[in-house]
């Protein structure tokens, strides 16, 4: 090798140094630095996973109690694949409480449906004559109706020691065409 070529070869070693150091530093501490992030997200992620772990017996529990009020509060609700199928439930279910109470209906009115989305509200009116064990018998079936029925408006006026009453009730519905039971 001669001396030109040594220089040369020198200059180029020379410059490929300062290309490592100038380059190559920088890089191997950016690579360096986000190993450092990864080992620290790492740590923040077990953290977290470690409290999820001690809380997963809280979050069960609560999921379950959920579910079991969902599905206390899905029983109070009428079923049915129609809206007119779930207004003669609610009417139906309001004629047996009066039949059990006692209570000879004198009318019924037709079922106002008010649908909102997958919601449907039933209002029913009732009006019968009775005394006021067998009034108090019937307001206290619905009461604890299952599925639920909620009154809303009483009217109540005597004659010849009897009461005139017209009851108010609305049954609630989940309504959906592909709803599974209709059995209720």
């Amino acid at each position: 090798m001669t001396i030109k070529e040594k220089k040369l070869l020198g200059i180029f070693l020379a410059i490929l140094v300062i290309g490592v150091v100038a380059q190559g530093i920088p890089f191997a501490y950016k690579i360096y630095q986000s190993g450092i992030d990864e080992v620290e997200q790492l740590k923040q992620k077990r953290s977290r996973l470690k409290k999820l772990m001690a809380r997963q017996n809280y979050w069960r529990t609560e999921f379950e109690k959920n579910n079991k009020q969902k599905q206390q509060l899905l029983k109070k609700l009428f079923v049915g694949k129609s809206p007119e199928l779930i207004a003669a439930r609610v009417q139906g279910k309001l004629k047996t409480l009066a039949k059990k109470s006692g209570i000879k209906v004198d009318s019924m009115s037709l079922p106002d449906l008010k649908q909102s989305e997958d919601w449907l509200l039933v209002t029913q009116t009732m009006s019968f004559k009775a005394h006021s064990d067998k009034f108090m018998k019937v307001l206290n079936l619905i009461k604890k109706s299952n599925p639920s029925l909620v009154v809303i408006d009483v009217q109540v006026r005597t004659y010849r020691k009897m009461l005139n009453c017209t009851l108010k009730v609305v049954g609630f519905s989940h309504f959906s065409a592909d709803q599974g039971s209709d059995t209720q």
